[in-house]
């Protein structure tokens, strides 16, 4: 408050001074001009009037209920208004501000304009989106802020240079819970040719430790702080594309810079901000859309009317959305082995992988056929490269092996242009809608049934294909309800959880395969009755890829089931399961499956079953399955014949 008045009474003896020379004119001209541009932000704390007439405009212009600032604040209508989130206090300048974006508002135009924070740490800084856009809505002027310098900012601006945003979504990875669905991130590009030079921001949940049941609970109920985080775009490639065996997907969006960099602002203002991560719906995926709005505030993207929210699904909302140009396929390390093996006959693969285990010597390859020579040698390139990406072979060990093959292969020559090009697949958002809704009618035992099922999430084995991985089921809480002809009503199945994970096996590659079901299902008795019980079915084993028979798999497995018809009240055992899934045509797949069980805890008793299930795809949203089912269980046996419609929304 000293220096203050101190510098009110120098101003007023200059005002004096220009009065007596120049008159009552020119001395008012000269006070307006300097309250207006020589007094600092700080010193505007004492300029009550200025702030209440900023804080009157911003009022009459509603702007607490603007549609930009309700983006910027993560705010989404409650039961008594608006709640923003965003769950960390720190995002908030007023402490009412998670639910009241009036006092919020508020609260940071007098921050601006009082707060005793120096540099980065201001309210301009560490808000700098909100700066920029009261700065144009309520006309202030930007010079009363020349004395703070957002160095921390424009350092990291300088560096990402944002300029365009590229939308990327990995393909599923089913060995890791937190990307069964996939997974979405934000690539930044700037003026590098190279993309891989280019930054990338995703949403993700902080966790510790914690695996199996307890990773689930917590993801699940929001017990994980989920946070937005800033990495070269390169380590994303190297960690999805080249060791999780995951292809990814580019989608380029029209924003333009000017967008860009207002959802870098954004993105700046949420550094180290925590919101609660919730599995179902406050995931990854949806966090990430609300940068894509405060680039382009029309946009309605977060407005999803689902009560969960999968990645693949916001795909397809930002594609609806008009701002994808282009998409681009970006194949995985072992998509390309893969590639290149097919190309091969089994001989020559193994000559390869024969040098990649440096077996054998790269100049010694029993052929004369310098096309074939050439593809060996490249196999055994990404072979190589792949084993050095998952840490099989040292930096040393790996540069001695990758170098003698280059050696060897530069004496060939380049191999046909566009030999190697690998035809993109379906993209995912072709595929099936993620819900599902089904109809169904059958006969078993000479009784009909009709049967209505309904599954929120995911995709099964024997739904069509295309868009996804293939081998892989997630089902989620599929529920099915049938009616009996002669009067009976019952729950027929609740598969709260039913994962399969079928991965082929390969010369380059040797992946477990495995199953979980967990959940409600009938069973026959020895009274020829069905009755509902609990079921924990795992299983893991082999699967392979033949070109007649398709993808066809073993799996050793156990089964617990718990019910009151049991003589102990529950009985467990294990088993065979064999299976085969060929694709017929793009429009046409059979699903051949027999299992063998024989239960000896509690209680003895051998079941067997066998199915065939045909799915003819009608469109992207609906599908037909015409299932043959056959079992025998204590010495009864049962056969049933079932079409269903399914209709995927």
């Amino acid at each position: 408050m000293r220096s203050y008045d101190a510098l009110q009474e120098a101003f007023s003896i200059r005002a004096k001074f220009m009065m007596e020379i120049k008159g009552f004119l020119i001395s008012g001209l000269l006070t307006g001009f300097i309250c207006a541009f020589c007094i600092p932000a700080s010193a505007i704390s004492e300029d009550n009037s200025h702030l209440n007439e900023l804080l009157k405009k911003a009022e009459e212009k509603r702007l607490s209920a603007d549609r930009y600032w309700q983006v910027l604040l993560h705010y989404k209508p409650a039961t008594t208004g608006f709640e923003s989130l965003i769950d960390d206090s720190q995002f908030f300048l007023s402490p009412e501000g998670k639910t009241n974006p009036k006092a919020e508002l508020e609260a940071t135009i007098i921050a601006l304009f009082q707060s005793d924070k120096k540099g980065d740490e201001h309210p301009k800084c560490r808000f700098i989106a909100r700066y920029e856009w009261l700065k144009t809505e309520i006309s202030f002027n930007e010079l009363l802020f020349s004395n703070i310098t957002c160095k921390e900012y424009n350092k990291i601006a300088e560096i990402i240079q944002p300029k365009s945003v590229v939308l990327v979504f990995p393909a599923s990875y089913m060995n890791n819970p937190a990307s069964m669905f996939g997974h979405t991130l934000i690539r930044i590009d700037s003026s590098h040719e190279s993309k891989l030079l280019s930054y990338a921001a995703n949403y993700a949940a902080y966790v510790e430790d914690d695996i199996g049941f307890l990773y689930a609970f917590r993801g699940i109920f929001g017990f994980y702080k989920g946070y937005f985080k800033v990495f070269p775009y390169y380590e994303r490639v190297k960690e999805y594309n080249d060791t999780e065996q995951r292809d990814m997907w580019e989608y380029n969006l029209n924003l333009t810079e000017k967008e860009v960099d207002r959802m870098f602002k954004h993105l700046w203002e949420l550094k180290d901000i925590y919101s609660y991560y919730y599995f179902f719906d406050e995931n990854c995926s949806y966090n990430l859309l609300f940068l894509l709005e405060a680039a382009r505030p029309s946009l309605h993207l977060t407005d999803m009317a689902m009560p969960w929210v999968i990645p693949v699904d916001t795909i397809r909302t930002v594609k609806d959305s008009g701002i994808v140009e282009n998409i681009e396929f970006r194949p995985a390390k072992a998509t390309k082995i893969r590639h290149i093996a097919s190309l091969l006959g089994e001989d020559s693969q193994k000559t390869a992988l024969k040098i990649a285990d440096q077996k054998i010597n790269s100049d010694s390859i029993p052929t004369h056929n310098n096309e074939e020579k050439i593809m060996i040698l490249d196999l055994a390139v990404e072979a190589v490269q792949y084993r050095y990406n998952n840490a099989e072979l040292t930096q040393d060990e790996y540069l001695k092996l990758f170098l003698s093959i280059l050696r060897e292969r530069s004496k060939l020559g380049k191999s046909e242009e566009g030999y190697y090009t690998i035809t993109a697949p379906a993209p995912p958002e072709e595929g099936h809608l993620s819900s599902r809704f089904s109809l169904g009618a059958g006969i078993t035992d000479d009784v009909l049934f009709q049967e209505i099922r309904f599954r929120p999430a995911y995709h099964s084995l024997i739904d069509p294909d295309q868009g996804f991985v293939e081998g892989s089921q997630i089902i989620f809480a599929d529920t099915a309800i049938r009616y009996y002809t002669d009067g009976r009503i019952k729950l027929e199945d609740f598969d709260l959880v039913d994962i399969v994970s079928l991965s082929p096996k390969s010369n380059f590659f040797n992946p477990l395969s495995w199953k979980v079901k967990t959940g409600l299902t009938q069973k026959m008795f020895q009274d020829k009755e069905e009755h509902l019980i609990y079921q924990l079915n795992p299983g893991f084993g082999l699967a392979y890829k033949n070109g007649i028979i398709g993808l066809w798999y073993i799996l050793a497995e156990g089964d617990l089931n718990i019910g009151g018809e049991f003589k102990e009240d529950y009985a467990a055992g294990a088993g065979i399961q064999i299976g085969a899934i060929k694709k017929i045509t793009d429009y046409w797949k059979i699903n051949l499956s027999a299992e063998t069980l024989f239960y000896g805890i509690r209680e003895w008793f051998h079941e067997n079953k066998a199915s065939a299930v045909q799915t003819f795809t009608l469109n992207q949203s609906s599908s037909l399955n015409l299932y043959l089912s056959w079992q025998e269980i204590f010495n009864n046996e049962q056969t049933e014949i079932k079409l269903n419609w399914n209709y995927y929304f």
